[in-house]
């Protein structure tokens, strides 16, 4: 078979695995998210058993901490978000209104656009990402099992990998440099996307704009995907901010997402994490854009 072929052949197969990825999103999804939870557990499972805790023991406080976050934030945001849910026709009518009266000050100045502009694009998607999560979280129970399972395998992984290699050290550390290190750049993010959505929320609550708890959780969500995540959270926020309270607020509220992606992303995820992933801004968008295409939502 010549190179050509072989580059045929893997690229149908490829093709035909995304398209059974697609059809099963349904049970792909929740343990996808499964194993990024249990990742991302694993180095305080690690830190409670170098503290003397019994592997059982460790492995329910982990557990206990992912249902008590899940639920806490939930709570948190679940009002705001059904708010911003039954709120959202009146927004998008806005936006519009916004957009049509844009376009005749533009035309009467002699600028002609192609065609209506339509900001409402990052309001839709907000709203489809909350109904993708809506369905994921309906399945906590069966997410937090499989959790469990993870992390529970994970305490025999090093000695079953000693084993199926015949005792090879080198194959055996190299890939275990490889998960400390994953681990740690998941533990790390997962506190300062915390963080982000944290102040991201008290700003906006300061500012007096409406569902400050939903763009709070919005920011911690995106600001997992390097690069445009920070970006992507930060503009229905603003453009809500500027139907409900003017120019001013929008220009407040950008001010604070900038301030806080630059302290808690920049400077303090840097100090953590010693280096950037330097990642190209447009193979993150392609990557946001393939994935959201193939999983929906929760898989951007």
């Amino acid at each position: 078979m010549t190179a050509s072929l072989r580059t045929l052949a893997a690229l149908a197969c490829l093709a035909i695995l995304a398209a059974a990825l697609q059809q099963a999103r349904e049970l792909v999804v929740p343990f996808l998210l499964a194993a990024f939870v249990a990742v991302a557990c694993e180095p305080p499972l690690a830190w409670l058993r170098a503290r003397g805790l019994p592997n059982a023991l460790a492995l329910t406080t982990v557990i206990a901490g992912v249902l008590a976050g899940a639920l806490g934030l939930g709570a948190l945001a679940g009002a705001s978000v059904e708010g911003f849910r039954e709120a959202l026709p009146t927004y998008l009518a806005q936006l519009h209104e916004r957009a049509a009266g844009l376009q005749a000050w533009l035309a009467a100045r002699g600028v002609e656009l192609p065609s209506e502009p339509d900001p409402s694009f990052f309001l839709t998607l907000v709203s489809d990402l909350l109904s993708g999560f809506g369905g994921v979280l309906a399945n906590v129970a069966f997410i937090l099992l499989a959790v469990a399972f993870i992390l529970a395998e994970s305490l025999e992984l090093p000695a079953r990998l000693r084993a199926a290699l015949g005792g090879g050290g080198d194959a055996t550390d190299t890939l275990a440099g490889f998960a400390a290190s994953v681990n740690r750049y998941l533990a790390v993010k997962a506190l300062t996307s915390l963080l982000t959505g944290a102040l991201v929320a008290g700003w906006l609550a300061l500012l007096g704009l409406p569902h400050a708890a939903l763009w709070g959780l919005i920011a911690f969500l995106f600001n997992f995907i390097p690069a445009i995540g920070s970006f992507l959270a930060a503009v229905p926020a603003v453009l809500l901010a500027l139907l409900q309270a003017g120019p001013a607020a929008a220009a407040l509220a950008a001010a604070g997402y900038l301030a806080v992606n630059v302290a808690v992303g920049i400077v303090l995820e840097n100090r953590l994490l010693g280096r950037r992933l330097g990642l190209s801004a447009l193979v993150v968008f392609a990557s946001l854009v393939f994935w959201g295409w193939l999983l929906g939502p929760v898989g951007m």
